[in-house]
């Protein structure tokens, strides 16, 4: 994991034009706050700190007596209060009237991912007469951000979900050919196992779901719960890895197939309409990029969402375009989303996020088709693996 860098930080504070980055935490409630200043979420964090980084200059570290420990690895001038009268006197000596200041805070809440500082914080705060702007854009540089060497060591992750995939659908062949039938989670299992020989790791078993589990987004078989899988069944896969490193970045892709030889044109509809969608979005994001345009996230959400809306289908995809992809494979960066939630962050190089589409018809199927996009630092943009999927996969043909 990078060390904590002060010189980055103030860099990209002085790029967003702003007097400082306010960083809060109360018993671990402030994720972001603890990645940003390299801090384990199993700290015994009791009380509240405020670690305060200007523009320009020394920061300032606000803690409680009996944890300052908990800061000891930071620059910066530091200051133990106790009581709240100690507190409001660090506070007031940094915060300057009519100053501009980052937070973790999202107006509205529009984007819950970064609604860290509860309410009742941002309003005493607000009391010193400084002006609370949301960190999302730092948050997006800071943390969403992909290094030249995690993108190099995902390249050869994103090419073997694909793989991974067309060996699944090739033990569903085997398994129909010699048996007549296997399970979704023996197919999860299958897959689980290729993860493994593949020396890849995941956060959550695979998604294997057979015709109507299919229109469940998040719906995942187990040992106890699963339905079997047979000839003229339709299978959607969605599965996500990356090698076992804390600084490795996660991969994230969803498949159809049909069990049969010959694909029914009820699902190939279906599919199409997906794919033209997701394509669209990836369109969007290249020609902006191209011509040297930004983008935010919420606008790559609105033309997918067109796409399916139009073909009239729009009652069917339930959920956002895509998410981000860092360290985590829900990362922090922005969402390509307008529908459950509006995100205004703006699609930076050196980023990358999924593009997921769906059409979900409760109790018949489900359609989704994922790829991931990375936008490199000169504004190329490319889907990671090389290959996405064009048509629904005739597993027994």
């Amino acid at each position: 994991m990078e060390a904590f860098n002060l010189e980055k930080i103030q860099s990209i504070i002085r790029q967003r034009k702003l007097d400082g980055w306010l960083l809060y935490d109360f018993r671990a409630s402030n994720s972001l706050a603890l990645e940003i200043l390299k801090m384990s979420p199993a700290s015994h964090l009791t009380r509240r700190f405020f670690y305060f980084i200007p523009a320009n200059g020394v920061p300032t570290k606000i803690v409680n007596g009996i944890e300052a420990h908990n800061l000891s690895h930071l620059p910066g001038k530091e200051c133990k209060y106790s009581s709240k009268e100690s507190l409001h006197g660090f506070l007031d000596a940094i915060l300057k009237p009519g100053m501009t200041v980052a937070m973790e805070y999202s107006p509205k809440n529009a984007i819950p991912y970064l609604s860290k500082v509860d309410a009742g914080t941002y309003e005493y705060l607000k009391d010193f007469g400084i002006t609370i702007v949301s960190s999302g854009d730092l948050i997006t540089l800071f943390t969403a951000i992909w290094s030249e060497e995690q993108y190099q060591e995902n390249l050869a992750t994103a090419k073997a979900l694909p793989e991974i995939i067309r060996n699944a659908f090739g033990f569903i062949k085997a398994r129909l050919t010699e048996s007549g039938k296997t399970t979704e989670y023996e197919v999860q299992q299958y897959i689980t196992n290729q993860l493994t020989e593949y020396k890849l790791i995941t956060d959550f078993p695979p998604i294997v779901s057979v015709n109507e589990n299919a229109a469940n987004p998040h719906y995942g078989p187990d040992e106890n719960t699963f339905k079997e899988i047979l000839p003229g069944d339709f299978v959607l896969i969605d599965l996500w890895a990356k090698p076992d490193n804390t600084w490795s970045v996660w991969s994230d892709i969803t498949w159809v197939g049909y069990c049969g030889t010959e694909v029914p044109e009820k699902y190939t509809k279906i599919f199409t309409i997906v794919k033209n969608a997701r394509d669209a979005a990836l369109e969007l994001i290249t020609s902006r990029f191209a011509e040297g345009k930004e983008i935010k996230a919420f606008e790559a959400d609105e033309i997918t969402r067109k796409v399916i809306t139009d073909a009239g289908y729009g009652e069917y995809f339930i959920h956002r375009t895509g998410h981000s992809i860092t360290t985590e494979v829900h990362g922090s960066g922005p969402h390509l989303d307008n529908f459950e939630t509006h995100d205004e962050r703006v699609l930076l190089p050196s980023t990358s996020c999924s593009i997921e589409p769906g059409i979900y018809l409760p109790g018949d199927f489900g359609v989704r088709s994922e790829i991931d996009v990375y936008i490199h630092p000169d504004g190329h943009v490319i889907y990671t693996g090389g290959i996405k999927q064009e048509e629904v996969v005739a597993i027994l043909a």
